[in-house]
């Protein structure tokens, strides 16, 4: 008879909906632009949603634990990592509150990160809808988005200016 380890199932039903997260394809483009590795994002990911995606009042250890594989990783290496990223997104907001206080969120190349970030607000959960009852609809959708930012960034970087 097999011994069924109670920790396993909240164990692999939260490392599936890590995973899921992670293959978004707006989350990962966003994500190979932000200041966040892959790991300080999936250790923050962990830390801020882990409970709800979990059901369960999580440890660091079992935070530890759903980090990457079925061995996971330390619980000082997990520490770590979030304190990376912790420390990259107050730079980023600090960032963020800086361009704001200066006028700079209205300059024309970052209003297209903005109009872009209203997009996705707005949309998200009609994506999430989407990608189960209308798989084209969605797919084309986050084409267009993806689109959007690549503009967005091509915009920032000058490549897309006026000379």
């Amino acid at each position: 008879m097999e011994n069924l380890d109670p920790l396993k199932g909240w164990h692999e039903g939260t490392r599936s909906a890590i995973d899921e997260t992670l293959r978004d394809r707006i989350l990962s483009t966003l994500l190979q632009r932000s200041n966040l590795t892959r790991i300080q994002f999936e250790t923050l990911l962990v830390d801020q949603l882990g409970h709800d995606m979990a059901n369960k009042r999580l440890t660091r250890n079992d935070m530890a634990q759903l980090r990457r594989d079925n061995k996971g990783i330390s619980r000082g290496s997990f520490n770590r990592t979030l304190r990376q990223a912790r420390e990259n997104v107050v730079e980023a907001i600090h960032t963020v509150l800086l361009l704001g206080y200066s006028g700079l969120t209205e300059s024309p190349s970052i209003a297209p990160f903005l109009e872009a970030s209203e997009r996705l607000k707005g949309q998200t959960s009609q994506l999430r809808d989407a990608a189960h009852t209308d798989p084209e609809f969605y797919l084309r959708t986050v084409e267009s988005i993806i689109s959007d930012l690549e503009q967005a960034f091509r915009a920032m970087y000058g490549k897309n200016r006026d000379m």
